[in-house]
């Protein structure tokens, strides 16, 4: 192994000197020998100079055991390694540049090859960087803060060749938490795509279940195909998601949920779509409802044809209802979403896409394919389901609505969609009836009051809506008389899933 030099008139070394400051050091360990790694993660381990440490250790596709080593090493010290393996080598840079996003710490400790990781050294380097704002070292550095769960979306990053070759090349993100018991029908799905030209990027939110023995399972059968990050802790949705970014290097995106499925013409469809289309940023998809025991049953497709939609028409849609109710719906031409992922706003861990999606339309048009190719698999321990019983899916949509009027304020040609800011706050009223109702009926009145009293808040001429009317009465009123009250409000309700398909918006080209 070989040393790194020593300070040797570091009188605090001498001394015994160690890291005291809370400050989280980033031990970054990429592309390193894996003859030395697990020398040097006992070195880490075993020292009690810097205290406060995360490690992570990006492989770049090695065969020398170096990954083997990594995983058993972060499965003994749980909450400490974040781990990473590319798919295919991409060389050293490229894979400490990925590693340094990966990194969460205020210090970075960058070790490679067979270097030492000497801890009264680094104490000592750090502490010296934290005392002078001018002291630099070769490669113990500060790192810029930011917020390990909302982090800043990645820089669009495709290797050049794949723009000259016959097919692009489609990254398929998965992002994944606690989800194992759907994750190999996940995975199978895009192992069995007609378009072959995909790579899988693939990341886990420190799940406690069987995610990541599935995960590595996939990644030994198909090596140069996946990719594989851990992160050391569930940081958020966020930052699982651009964990796979990071590993992304192609022309076309998906980013699939780890509980949904894609049928084997998705990929291709929505390429040959986008071809004869090549103006429009994304291609999206009808969807099949599944269960958790994978149950499918159709739902009317939301236009009544295949179609070129135009961005200012759709995002005047978008406007006044959620057209694509899971991100696993889309294929993005990648070069088109650069610049349009707001990320750090309020709205941004639930309803982030839709207003990436939202901003795409300010500039291009999109096909929509009214085929369900997309799984899409509902169930009780999902997101949107915790977020309907928090009154998020109310809240956070009208917190949505004037962000997206924002954005539109920033384009001439999207009055139509700022006009519309006022008809979608009155409609998201009476979404707050429907979410009432549906409190009621699952026997929740705390819930139910809490949506109906914010119904109002939201927009106050509900008041005179005849269903706010009768459940006014329903709160006042005796139990029987509630009983029939319900039967008459769910008759009237439409709480179905939608059983018809509208027109397509004004302009819309079939195809």
């Amino acid at each position: 192994m070989n040393r790194i030099p020593e300070v040797q008139e570091d009188r605090n070394q001498a001394a015994g000197w160690f890291h005291t400051n809370d400050a989280l050091v980033s031990i970054l360990l990429y592309n390193y020998d894996g003859r030395e790694l697990a020398p040097c993660l006992r070195s880490i381990f075993d020292q009690h100079h810097v205290r406060n440490f995360e490690v992570v250790i990006c492989d770049d596709a090695s065969n020398d055991g170096a990954w083997q080593i990594a995983n058993r090493y972060a499965m003994a010290h749980a909450g400490k390694i974040t781990i990473s393996r590319n798919g295919m080598c991409i060389g050293k840079a490229a894979n400490r540049d990925k590693g340094l996003k990966l990194c969460k710490g205020e210090y970075c400790v960058e070790l490679t090859s067979t270097a030492e990781f000497n801890p009264a050294y680094v104490a000592s380097a750090i502490n010296r960087l934290e005392t002078d704002q001018f002291s630099e070292h070769s490669y113990i550095f500060r790192l810029k803060r930011a917020n390990v769960f909302i982090p800043p979306w990645s820089p669009v990053k495709i290797l050049r060749e794949h723009e000259r070759m016959r097919l692009p090349l489609v990254s398929v993100c998965i992002y994944n938490f606690n989800y194992g018991r759907y994750l190999r029908q996940c995975l199978e799905s895009v192992i069995a795509q007609t378009f072959e030209n995909i790579e899988i990027c693939f990341s886990d939110n420190a799940s406690t279940d069987d995610s990541w023995e599935i995960a590595l399972e996939y990644a030994e059968k198909y090596p140069t195909k996946i990719s594989l990050t851990r992160n050391r802790m569930n940081f958020g949705p966020n930052a699982n998601l651009y964990n796979c970014t990071l590993n992304m290097r192609g022309n076309y995106m998906l980013k699939l949920c780890s509980d949904d499925a894609i049928r084997p013409e998705f990929i291709k469809r929505c390429l040959t779509a986008l071809k004869s289309h090549p103006e429009a940023a994304f291609a999206m998809v009808h969807r099949d409802i599944m269960d958790e025991d994978g149950q499918c049953s159709p739902e009317a497709p939301f236009y009544d044809q295949s179609c070129l939609i135009p961005g200012a028409e759709k995002a005047a849609v978008y406007m006044m209802s959620s057209v694509n109710p899971s991100v696993s719906q889309i294929l993005y031409n990648v070069v088109k979403t650069e610049g349009k992922r707001m990320a750090g706003n309020l709205n941004d861990r639930w309803f982030g896409d839709r207003i990436m999606d939202f901003h795409i339309c300010c500039d291009f048009p999109i096909v929509y394919i009214k085929e369900p190719l997309l799984l899409n698999r509902v169930h009780r321990h999902q997101e949107s389901a915790r977020i309907d019983g928090n009154l998020l899916q109310c809240m956070g949509e009208y917190v949505l609505l004037h962000q997206l009027a924002d954005v539109a304020e920033n384009y001439n040609h999207m009055q139509k969609a700022r006009d519309r800011l006022q008809p979608g706050i009155e409609k998201l009223g009476r979404l707050c009836l429907r979410y009432c109702l549906r409190c009621l009926t699952a026997e929740d009145e705390l819930g139910a009051k809490r949506y109906f009293h914010l119904a109002f808040a939201i927009f106050p001429g509900i008041c005179d809506d005849c269903t706010y009317t009768e459940l006014t009465c329903y709160w006042s009123s005796s139990p029987s008389e509630r009983e029939k009250l319900l039967e008459q409000l769910m008759k009237r309700a439409n709480l179905e899933k939608r059983t018809v398909s509208y027109p397509a918006p004004p302009g819309s080209i079939p195809c």
